[in-house]
């Protein structure tokens, strides 16, 4: 079975579309990927099996156009053309389509060739969509409906045959309000156990940075959703209780300014490191002198129905979590005993948190043992992809 999966940015990176695409090779499947160069990548390569097939779009026509899909028709109209060149060339047998905006496409795709289509909803897509910065300026107001994307995401999920979510609370949002029964799967996105481990390394200059500080760690994008304006409050609050205490922040992203700041009026700079973006590679290297490890996203629809990669790692990596309370990742925090909740954006309930672990470090070990048992034994990535695996054999069949 020749499966076209279909993906509006460039690739690589993308840890979830790679990971699926592997795993449905290394069970027989041929998997052929449709995505954008916004510069001079090769139109076709093959990436650890993965038959990569690109096509060209200045990245800044991208940001334009990607954004208003429901209102610019010129968007659909190249994509409903690449799309109906890709399936005919490669002779696809199944449509994979990675995020809400081009399912509608993919339907127009579906009808013409007959393929069964599977929708992979990677995120709480008309939440995601509002959230964004231009869709917050008067023309994003006036372009972009969050009412329109929701109603969007029922016609067209109604219409495919399978979902694939990341989380079982996506399911219990999208589910009832489909016009008939499709089937979903859940593919959470925990990590690849034993490439992650095989993958690390050392890092031995750290040692000298962080070996005798209380280490607060957060690994990820730096964006507004993520909470770390929260994070800098509760240093604030922290600064006197524990010396010396090191927040080190690994990751990059388009909020790294104001959350800088916030660290200046907060008087907090000597507690904050940025060490900048690092592969998952190095995260073993700095977690090994984490004390805690942070996930404070703000709480959203969006929030609450996402499994972030760096829950299971932090995890794995056998350390206790204060997170918020997200309802997806307070599920998994709770069920396994690996770490403690606090209020999103309640500051002194973080540093509260964070203090507790400080003062009890025994049942914070506990934690992070607990946690790194769980990962082993249910979160593996071969638990989600063999649900993916099962279900493209049984559209085969």
């Amino acid at each position: 079975m020749r499966i076209g999966m279909v993906l509006d940015r460039e690739f690589p990176p993308d840890d979830r579309v790679e990971k699926e695409a592997r795993s449905l090779i290394a069970a027989g499947f041929e998997v052929h990927l449709l995505c954008f160069t916004f510069g001079n990548r090769p139109q076709f390569e093959e990436f650890k099996g993965i038959k990569v097939h690109r096509v060209f779009m200045p990245r800044w026509l991208f940001k334009k156009l990607s954004a208003l899909i429901l209102t610019v028709p010129f968007y659909r109209r190249f994509w409903k053309n690449k799309l109906e060149a890709f399936v005919q060339r490669n002779q696809i047998d199944a449509l994979h389509i990675h995020d809400l905006p081009l399912v509608g496409t993919g339907l127009q795709i579906k009808r013409k060739f007959g393929l069964p289509l599977v929708a992979d909803m990677h995120e709480n897509y008309p939440v995601f969509i509002s959230e964004i910065k231009f869709a917050n300026t008067l023309a994003g107001k006036l372009l972009i409906s969050k009412k329109k994307w929701f109603a969007k995401e029922k016609e067209w999920l109604s219409r495919v045959d399978r979902v694939v979510v990341v989380d079982a609370g996506m399911q219990e949002r999208i589910e009832p309000q489909l016009e008939r029964t499709v089937p979903f799967v859940v593919v959470p996105n925990s990590p690849e156990i034993k490439t992650v481990l095989e993958s690390q390394e050392d890092l031995p200059e750290l040692k000298t940075k962080y070996a005798d500080s209380f280490v607060v760690f957060y690994f990820g994008g730096l964006d507004s959703r993520r909470g770390l304006d929260t994070l800098v409050d509760a240093a604030a609050v922290l600064k006197d209780k524990i010396r010396p205490m090191k927040v080190v922040i690994v990751g990059s992203g388009s909020y790294e300014t104001s959350v800088r700041a916030r660290i200046k009026e907060r008087a907090v700079d000597d507690l904050f490191v940025f060490e900048g973006w690092h592969p998952v590679s190095h995260l073993q290297a700095f977690a090994q002198y984490a004390d805690v490890c942070v996930i404070p996203h703000l709480k959203s629809p969006q929030t609450d129905n996402s499994s972030p990669n760096k829950l299971f790692l932090y995890m794995l990596f056998k350390k206790p979590i204060v997170a918020s309370n997200c309802r997806s990742i307070q599920k998994i925090v709770e069920e396994n005993a690996c770490g403690l909740i606090f209020e999103s954006g309640n500051a002194g309930q973080l540093a509260d948190r964070i203090f507790y672990l400080y003062r009890n470090k025994e049942k914070a070990k506990a934690m992070g043992e607990r946690g790194h048992r769980a990962v082993l034994e249910k979160y593996d990535w071969s638990v989600g992809a063999n649900r993916l695996i099962n279900m493209y054999k049984g559209l085969e069949e």
